[in-house]
């Protein structure tokens, strides 16, 4: 239960009204103060609805909120309204979560790079830094105390990219743990749901409160087997990313019954090679967006900005052959992980290759390069901030499908221990 509901709503207002973030969309005032009211009568009758009733939450931009534009980032959609709540939106709402508006992000969730159809997304440290995306807005005003919480969502690392640039909490669940009715789709074999916190507690509160979390026993971390990459293969880290995730690995050895390296092969599929998988995702997810657009894209291509347009176009050359040999990179790469990961409970890598960067350089290529572990092979995956120093970065927690539930204890555990 978070109670002062109406005094934490209006201080966050204030934060909102003096930042200047770009990292709403739309706010629902009104809605939220009334929210917020009922929240604290709900308190101080002892009849509060779960642990987040009175959290202030933000909305991903291509979340259906009843009411609200429904724009997805998109200018072809700038005029769209929703005509009812998304089943997470309902879910949030029978907790008692108040929803205080709608957060920006990049066109269409297809892309990393901070910048939305309003224009760029200032990082909360500093505003000529990108938060990267595409839930970009949603981890700012996380960080920055806007709200308590945000749900956006991750295809290749949406949620999870923004959440380490800006030092904060992302978790992408296991596959159909969140619904995804009433989101605009990127692609539905890739696509899921996920909060974005300042501490895992939270993160573990909100998905148990929407129905979110088994009841898998968690074991403590110092009777695990954890793994860390011994190289990344075809990805380059930032040399300051590199240190901090060794450190990292130093300080958390005592933790664990054993630590050992990974090696990016194996004996019946090959060669583990992240960033051809990450290239034959994205080129799946601009295939599947370029049909869901295609017929206004062809009417009205002045609507959208690059790189979206040429991604949409790109995905329509692509032919069934093409398609199909993509599809084989992420089966391989699934089979690969599963083979090389059996005998461990849980992989630590970096979250990002590089932290925080600025807007007026290229979005990196590598960014998601790291993150699509977890969306080719269905795991569920938190990161959680390691430096205590300087820009922030985040640590990856990769766990086996379906044990979500111990992946955001093992980060609430580690989280406190640094």
């Amino acid at each position: 239960m978070y109670s002062n509901a109406v005094d934490r709503l209006e201080s966050a207002l204030q934060r909102i009204e003096r930042d200047d973030l770009n990292a709403w969309c739309h706010l629902d005032i009104a809605a939220a103060r009334e929210a917020a009211g009922a929240s604290d009568q709900r308190a101080a009758n002892a009849r509060s609805l779960s642990a987040i009733d009175g959290c202030l939450i933000g909305v991903k931009a291509n979340i259906a909120v009843a009411g609200w534009p429904w724009a997805g980032g998109l200018r072809s959609r700038r005029d769209k309204r929703a005509e009812n709540d998304a089943a997470v939106i309902k879910a949030l709402r029978a907790a008692g979560a108040i929803l205080l508006g709608q957060t920006t992000m990049d066109a269409g969730a297809l892309g990393a790079s901070g910048c939305s159809m309003q224009g760029a997304i200032r990082h909360p440290i500093d505003p000529t830094l990108s938060v990267g995306g595409s839930s970009g807005g949603s981890a700012a005003a996380v960080a920055a105390r806007h709200c308590d919480a945000a749900i956006g969502s991750d295809t290749i690392g949406s949620v999870r990219i923004p959440a380490a640039l800006c030092g904060i909490v992302g978790f992408k669940p296991s596959p159909n743990r969140l619904s995804l009715h009433g989101v605009l789709p990127v692609h539905e074999d890739f696509d899921h749901l996920g909060p974005l916190t300042r501490e895992t507690t939270l993160a573990r509160e909100l998905l148990e409160a929407v129905g979110a979390l088994n009841n898998s026993a968690c074991a403590h971390s110092r009777s695990l087997r954890c793994a860390v990459m011994s190289s990344f293969g075809d990805v380059e880290l930032d040399a300051t990313t590199e240190s901090a995730f060794r450190a990292a690995i130093g300080r958390y050895a005592n933790h664990f019954a054993s630590i050992q390296n990974l090696e990016w092969a194996s004996e019946t599929v090959g060669p583990l090679q992240l960033r051809k998988v990450r290239r034959a995702i994205f080129a799946l997810c601009e295939h599947r967006m370029w049909l869901t657009h295609r017929e206004y894209l062809e009417r009205h291509p002045e609507d959208f900005d690059e790189p979206l347009r040429g991604m949409l176009e790109f995905g329509g050359r692509l032919d069934e052959a093409k398609l199909e040999r993509y599809r084989a990179t992420v089966s391989d790469f699934s089979a690969c992980w599963s083979e090389i990961t059996q005998n461990v409970d849980i992989i630590l890598l970096p979250t990002s290759p590089v932290p925080a960067f600025a807007h007026a350089l290229p979005t990196p290529d590598s960014l998601a390069d790291l993150t699509v572990v977890a969306t080719a092979t269905g795991s569920p995956a938190a990161t959680i901030p390691i430096a205590n120093e300087g820009l922030p970065i985040g640590l990856q927690l990769v766990g086996h499908r379906g044990a979500d539930r111990f992946v955001l204890e093992l980060g609430r555990e580690l989280a406190a221990g640094l």
